[in-house]
C-alpha cells in the first residue's frame, strides 16, 4: 500500500483523483508566460475555486489597516474564533500563497477561518503588495513592517506578543522566512513558531522535482519562471540568501512544521529547508503528503488531503500556544 504521508519527500504510485481533476483543469487555462500580472489575476478571479475549504463561524471578521516604513498603508484581515480563554490571544501571521504576483484575502479566506478554528487561535492574514508592482524588497519589508507592528503593537488588537507564530503556503512561506531572517540580522523577537506549506524557498531552481513535475501537475516550471521574472529585482538576486533562505544561516529560527506534495515541483526544496532547519537546530516536522499537488491545501472543500493538513497545522498551533 501506498504511503499516503511520509516524513521523507516522495511520490505515491499515482495522484489522488481529485488531485489529478484539479491538475487537469489548470492544464487547460492559458499558460501564466503568455499573460500580464493584471491579466493572470483577473483569470484567476473570473476562474474563483470551487474546492476551497468550507466556512466555519466565527466570532468576528475585521480589517485594519497598520503604518508601514514605506508611508503605505498594510490591510490585515484578522480572524477571530469562538474562543473559550479570554484576555490577550495568540495568532498566526499568515501570508497567502500565488507566486508574489497573485492572491487576494478573499481567495485565501476560508482558508484563514479553518487555521483559526483549527488552531483556536486569531489568524491575521496580510495583504502585502504583489509583484511586479513591487519587488522583493519591498514585498519582504512589508512582511517584516507587519510582524513589527503586531509585536509592538499588537494588544491593541487584542494579540499577545509572546504568542505569534508566523507562517505561509508557497509564497507566502517564502515572505514568512525573509520575515524571519531579517529578525535574525536586526536582533527582533522571532515569532515562536513557524508553519510553511510547500514554500518556494529556491529560486535558483535547482531541485530534481522542478523537473520531474515540470508540466502537468498544477504548478510548471514554466510558471514558476514567470513568478520568477515578475518578483526578483535582477537575476543576482536569486543567489541572495534572503531571496534563497537554503543558503542562508537558518539557526536560531524558531522550530517549525513544513508540509510538502509528492507531485509539486517545490516537493525537494520543501524537505531541503527541512533537513537544513534541523541541521542548524532548529526542531522541526516535515510532512510529505505523497498523492498531492502543489496548492492542495487551498482546495481542501475537494482534496481530503487538504483538510488534513490544515488539521494537523491546528493541533501544532494548539500545542504551541498552550504548553
Amino acid at each position: 500500500m501506498t504511503e499516503l504521508i511520509s516524513s521523507v519527500a516522495k511520490r505515491a504510485n499515482e495522484l489522488h483523483p481529485m488531485a489529478a481533476k484539479v491538475a487537469r483543469a489548470s492544464a487547460r487555462q492559458k499558460p501564466l508566460c503568455e499573460s500580464t500580472a493584471v491579466q493572470a489575476r483577473a483569470m484567476r478571479e473570473t476562474l474563483g475555486n470551487p474546492f476551497a475549504p468550507p466556512s466555519c463561524e466565527m466570532e468576528s471578521i475585521t480589517d485594519h489597516w497598520l503604518p508601514s516604513s514605506g508611508g503605505h498603508q498594510l490591510r490585515v484581515r484578522r480572524y477571530q474564533p469562538k474562543l473559550c480563554s479570554t484576555g490577550l490571544q495568540p495568532a498566526l501571521l499568515y501570508f497567502h500563497g500565488g507566486g508574489h504576483v497573485l492572491g487576494t484575502l478573499d481567495g485565501y479566506d476560508t482558508v484563514a477561518q479553518q487555521l483559526a478554528r483549527l488552531g483556536n487561535c486569531v489568524v491575521l492574514s496580510v495583504e502585502y503588495r504583489l509583484a511586479p508592482e513591487t519587488k522583493s524588497a519591498g514585498i519582504y519589508q512589508d512582511g517584516l513592517d507587519v510582524y513589527s507592528w503586531f509585536l509592538h503593537s499588537g494588544e491593541e488588537l487584542g494579540i499577545d506578543s509572546r504568542r505569534i507564530a508566523i507562517g505561509g503556503d508557497s509564497a507566502g512561506g517564502n515572505i514568512s522566512i525573509a520575515v524571519m531572517l531579517q529578525c535574525k540580522q536586526l536582533k527582533i523577537a522571532q515569532p515562536c513558531y513557524q508553519v510553511q506549506i510547500y514554500p518556494g524557498i529556491d529560486y535558483q531552481m535547482g531541485y530534481p522535482s522542478i523537473e520531474e513535475f515540470a508540466e502537468g501537475y498544477f504548478l510548471t516550471k514554466a510558471d514558476k519562471q514567470w513568478f520568477r521574472s515578475q518578483f526578483l529585482e535582477s537575476e543576482e538576486r536569486a543567489s541572495d540568501p534572503l531571496v534563497s533562505s537554503l543558503l542562508a544561516d537558518l539557526s536560531g529560527l524558531p522550530s517549525a512544521l513544513v508540509i510538502t506534495a509528492g507531485f509539486d515541483p517545490l516537493r525537494d526544496e520543501g524537505e531541503a529547508f527541512a533537513k537544513r532547519l534541523s541541521k542548524q537546530g532548529v526542531e522541526v516536522e516535515h510532512l510529505c503528503y505523497t498523492d498531492m499537488i502543489h496548492a492542495f491545501v487551498s482546495f481542501a472543500g475537494g482534496i481530503p488531503a487538504g483538510m488534513a493538513a490544515l488539521e494537523k497545522i491546528g493541533k501544532e498551533l494548539q500545542r504551541v500556544f498552550t504548553g
